[in-house]
């Protein structure tokens, strides 16, 4: 039985993405955040820095480590975007498109190698944060909203980069478009740090609108706070605007051209 094309495209999109710079931007700079941001900040004030959040006092690392697993649906988001503007500068798309294989089974192919990063870049940025003072709390619920997350997570993110990719008219339109994101979207967000009373207006604004803060809340709730309706509210937020960017990517996709 021969294997399904978007199957085949994810695999070859997987090999392609193995390489050294790729794998410094999706594991290199959260380990980097996760490790200085934890022990530092840890060590600011004796007995470690505490966090006040969802009703509780909790430690900065403990805090921390659940915004850095957020983190990897943003990055591998943007794997799919750099594909297809990769793909498209370097004429591979329209070898691709010749081939045996449909657009949609091309897209499905870039989600789904999007997908496969951001679960995998998750267990292993988990597994990092264990080896820190960090206290989870693990539970069946916990477990699905976690996974339920990231993946959505990371279908938004693809698809909003996929935006991105179809309407920049230069590789470096594109880059730029992305790195102001990634800086604006990491840290206008509660990934490193909760919203208080003492947050401008206008930056709670952006953190409240930012759908990495979203995802960052859900985690916390997957494993430290427990599963709640907030939580529930959080992950429906996170699918309608999935649902909203997907769309939004497919029609920018059709329209999109063989080469540049």
């Amino acid at each position: 039985m021969r294997m399904p094309a978007f199957i085949r495209l994810t695999i070859r999109n997987i090999v392609v993405n193995t390489d050294l710079g790729t794998m410094i931007f999706m594991l290199g700079l959260p380990t980097l955040y996760l490790f200085v941001m934890g022990f530092m900040f840890q060590g600011i004030t004796p007995g470690g820095l505490s966090i006040r959040s969802g009703g509780t006092t909790i430690q900065y690392t403990t805090f921390l480590a659940p915004g850095i697993i957020a983190l990897q649906a943003f990055t591998a988001g943007n794997i799919g975007g750099g594909m297809l503007w990769s793909d498209r500068r370097w004429g591979m798309f329209e070898q691709i498109m010749v081939g045996p294989f449909e657009r949609f089974e091309y897209l499905l192919g870039i989600v789904f190698v999007s997908i496969f990063f951001a679960l995998v870049g998750s267990l292993i940025m988990l597994g990092f944060a264990l080896t820190i003072p960090v206290v989870f709390n693990y539970s069946l619920m916990g477990v699905v909203a976690f996974i339920f997350t990231i993946i959505t997570g990371t279908i938004l993110f693809s698809s909003l980069f996929l935006i991105i990719s179809g309407i920049a008219k230069s590789m470096q339109a594109y880059q730029t478009i992305t790195i102001v994101l990634f800086f604006l979207l990491d840290f206008a967000s509660t990934a490193f740090y909760p919203e208080t009373t003492s947050t401008p207006l206008w930056l709670q604004v952006i953190s409240d609108l930012n759908p990495l803060t979203y995802i960052s809340n859900v985690l916390r709730d997957s494993f430290i706070y427990g599963v709640s309706t907030t939580t529930f509210i959080s992950m429906g937020m996170i699918f309608v605007v999935m649902m909203v960017l997907f769309v939004i990517s497919m029609f920018v996709y059709r329209n999109i051209r063989s080469g540049i």
